[in-house]
């Protein structure tokens, strides 16, 4: 039995329907499998934006990270520039923290395996401002 891809739909079989399906299914099943690992390895932080008055100022933001992996493991929440864990979490595939961020610039956090550098997700908190810095050039002399 052959299948022609020119054939109408009301010559087709169940036969043929059954074969045109079951080539399908490894390319559904492949595809399903891609999008559950890219939701299963994530860390999403909220919110991603903390806005201060001024250029150079400090920004002040309660923010919470979630992160979900596929795998039960030993994680470890990093804040990227000082490498330093901010909360680990022992045996589990996904975790919540909350902390009070405060900087001048942007921070990246990253979700590592314990003990590990390999970086499984990464979630930038972005700092910025509404006014750019008003700081001007002071003279080194006065007319009066």
């Amino acid at each position: 039995m052959s299948f022609n891809c020119s054939q109408t739909v009301q010559q087709l079989t169940p036969t043929h329907v059954m074969m045109v399906l079951l080539c399908l299914l490894p390319l559904v099943s492949t595809h399903t499998q891609a999008n559950m690992a890219e939701k299963v390895s994530n860390l999403h932080v909220t919110p991603n934006r903390c806005v201060a008055l001024r250029q150079g100022q400090t920004c002040f933001q309660d923010i919470t990270f979630k992160w979900q992996q596929a795998e039960v493991a030993n994680y470890c929440l990093i804040e990227l520039s000082t490498s330093q864990p901010l909360k680990c979490w022992q045996h589990a595939t996904r975790g919540e923290y909350s902390i009070d961020f405060k900087s001048e610039k942007s921070l990246t956090y990253v979700l590592r395996k314990d003990k590990e550098s390999t970086n499984l997700a990464s979630s930038t908190v972005t700092v910025s401002w509404v006014y750019k810095s008003s700081k001007r050039p002071k003279s080194s002399w006065k007319l009066f």
